[in-house]
């Protein structure tokens, strides 16, 4: 779905002064990343490392796994894809609504693809990968990490894919590679783009048993992570925190833009752990509220019709600035009370 995601500022110029559709935090400080690639910008002169393997022994180190544990992909999308062409024409199971790629990478290697329907867990072959995203997109739920450490463990027939881009996202304790790390049957997803609030470099890892790890190597193409990635990740590594400065205070803020939007009548918000948070129109379609927004108000957000079992009236927010949040809440009360 490569039209169909959130943050599609490309689509509008210059008319986004605000934009709520990503998920990834919009006001990290970049001076310092910036400045470095600056001194290393003479790297795209040259091929970037065909895998990169120095990138992944500094990301190890960080994990405390094997350097054969890790490897570096064009963003946790391009990891997802690699994973469905190992698994090729297994029987994929893809709880919903959730992220799209999934089960587009599925199709596109003929998987046989359940939305956890019962009747298709009754039929389906024994041998599964089951597509967790954890923390959720886009309901921002959080699994408890021991459920999910019983899940793989009590399970090894069964593949499980676990998504965790948006780890830096929430205070919820969630699996560590490092005590995962004797699982032949569990690949957890990590996103740079995500911790690091950097989705334009395109820069992502994948950790799991290294044999799994060395079939996916296997299938990737050389060069699929350029230079000045690597260089970044290399930086971004390096540093004490990722793109947000104050977790605890960015949530609290979240936590209060969604009571806000709460009391608005006709808006029902559902719970979240995150900083995005998904909600549903009684009386009016998360289209015209978003073309509304962004013509009147020059704020961009998320229409989520589009994902698997949400219908027309779903839209997602993140949380921003506190006037920022105020200025949101102020537009869709006007809209909705314009109606």
């Amino acid at each position: 779905m490569i039209e169909g995601h959130g943050d599609d500022i490309y689509r509008y110029d210059d008319l986004v002064k605000m934009n709520f559709s990503s998920n990834v935090f919009q006001h990290a400080d970049h001076s310092a990343l910036k400045e470095f690639l600056m001194e290393r910008f003479d790297v795209i002169g040259n091929y970037p490392e065909p895998q990169p393997r120095s990138l992944e022994k500094l990301i190890a180190l960080k994990e405390g796994i094997s350097p054969e544990c890790v490897m570096v992909t064009n963003g946790a999308t391009e990891a997802i894809y690699l994973i469905a062409q190992q698994f090729h024409g297994s029987a994929s199971i893809i709880p919903q609504p959730t992220f799209c790629e999934y089960a587009d990478a599925c199709r596109i290697h003929r998987h046989i693809i359940s939305y956890e329907n019962t009747d298709d867990l009754i039929q389906l072959p024994r041998d599964r990968v089951y597509w967790i995203c954890n923390p959720n997109n886009p309901s921002g739920n959080v699994l408890m990490k021991g459920f999910m450490d019983y899940l793989v463990r009590r399970s090894p027939r069964y593949t499980f894919v676990v998504d965790q881009s948006y780890e830096a996202y929430t205070k919820e304790p969630l699996l560590k590679a490092r005590e995962m790390n004797g699982l032949p049957n569990l690949l957890l997803l990590h996103s740079f783009s995500k911790t690091y609030s950097v989705p334009g470099l395109r820069l992502g890892y994948v950790t799991g048993y290294p044999s799994t790890i060395q079939l996916l190597r296997n299938l990737r193409h050389p060069w699929s992570v350029s230079s000045m990635a690597i260089e970044a990740g290399k930086f971004l590594l390096k540093q004490e925190q990722g793109g947000i400065v104050d977790l605890e205070s960015y949530l609290a803020e979240a936590e209060r833009l969604r009571g806000q939007l709460r009391q608005i009548e006709g808006v029902r918000v559902f719970e979240t752990k995150t900083n995005y948070m998904l909600c549903e129109l009684d009386n009016a379609t998360a289209a015209d509220l978003k073309n509304y927004l962004i013509h009147e108000h020059g704020i961009l957000i998320r229409d989520c019709s589009n994902f698997y079992g949400l219908s027309k009236h779903f839209f997602r927010v993140s949380a921003q600035q506190p006037e920022e949040n105020d200025a949101l809440i102020a537009a869709i009360r006007e809209y909705l009370g314009g109606k």
